[in-house]
């Protein structure tokens, strides 16, 4: 999975978890043709793909999509079947911010061991660690 992939598949976990309003733990994995699924400890199945443009596409158990491209300054954008729209931007040092229509923020870091922390500003925290078999648990 490229970098960029990784990252747009990292905070659509960690936006997903959010979304289903409980910080279950939630894994990860992404089969050899690249297309990921994710499960929650509540039962919640999320399965993603990526086109050849590198448009990314979500759906849910429940029937939710969120779609999320990326323009040539690196800026990602999520927009999910219900008009909530999210968009992501990574400075400098590699942390990456997203906004959402309601004015939500989302902050993301990465550590030296590659795992990574996203904190919203309603005070939750998301972490996630991908293990030697390229599986991703967030909790």
């Amino acid at each position: 999975m490229k970098a960029k992939s990784l990252l747009t598949f990292c905070v659509a976990v960690a936006l997903i978890i959010v979304s289903w309003g409980a910080m279950a733990q939630t894994r990860c994995s992404t089969d050899s043709l690249g297309n990921s699924t994710c499960r929650d400890s509540d039962g919640n199945t999320t399965r993603g793909s990526t086109d050849s443009l590198g448009n990314t596409t979500w759906r849910d158990s429940n029937g939710n999509t969120t779609r999320g491209s990326t323009d040539s300054l690196g800026n990602t954008t999520l927009r999910d079947s219900n008009g909530n729209t999210t968009r992501g931007s990574t400075d400098s040092l590699g942390n990456t911010t997203w906004r959402d229509s309601n004015g939500n923020t989302t902050r993301g870091s990465t550590d030296s061991l590659g795992n990574t922390t996203f904190r919203d500003s309603n005070g939750n925290t998301t972490r996630c660690s991908t293990d030697s078999l390229g599986n991703t648990t967030c909790r």
